[in-house]
């Protein structure tokens, strides 16, 4: 099947994939969450309107693959918002460690200095340890490879 899609600069992308049936267009297109769900969950979050901005655009994000439609950025959207609801630790911990790094930023003089290696650091240590309080019954790791499976059909 053809696949085709536009970048917002207008350029056309265009693939064969021969595998890509149907179904899994239509396996692509079936999410947890509608996409009132989805924009409600955007819009509660204490971002920025520029950040929202650039999420909305992630959910209108498709391809064209045959005559189907395929919502690729409702299903990546779909797909974050379930990880971060299952797995709370570990999003809490990468937040954690981000909100580590904005604090260390603030720092006058060594914040400038230390911020952009602090940062990343405690947001992986928040991570991690999160990580590993969610996987100690492995259902992150079960979701993180069935959510890369629902993308298998898409690769070159």
């Amino acid at each position: 099947m053809i696949l085709e899609a536009e970048t917002p600069d207008g350029e056309r992308l265009i693939s064969d994939k021969p595998g890509f049936t149907p179904e899994d267009a239509a396996e692509i297109n079936r999410t947890t969450n509608s996409e009132s769900k989805i924009k409600s969950t955007l819009e509660n979050l204490n971002i920025s309107a520029d950040a929202k901005s650039a999420l909305y655009a992630i959910i209108n994000t498709t391809v064209r693959a045959g005559r189907f439609i395929v919502k690729i950025g409702r299903k990546i959207l779909d797909i974050v918002i379930e990880t971060l609801r299952k797995f709370p630790n570990a999003s809490f911990g990468l937040v954690l460690g981000g909100v580590i790094g904005i604090l260390v930023a603030s720092v006058p003089l060594i914040g400038v200095i230390l911020a952009p290696f602090i940062t990343p650091l405690a947001m992986i240590y928040g991570f991690v340890r999160g990580i590993e309080r969610d996987l100690n019954d492995k259902d992150l790791e079960h979701a993180v490879a069935a959510a890369n499976a629902k993308f298998d059909h898409l690769r070159e």
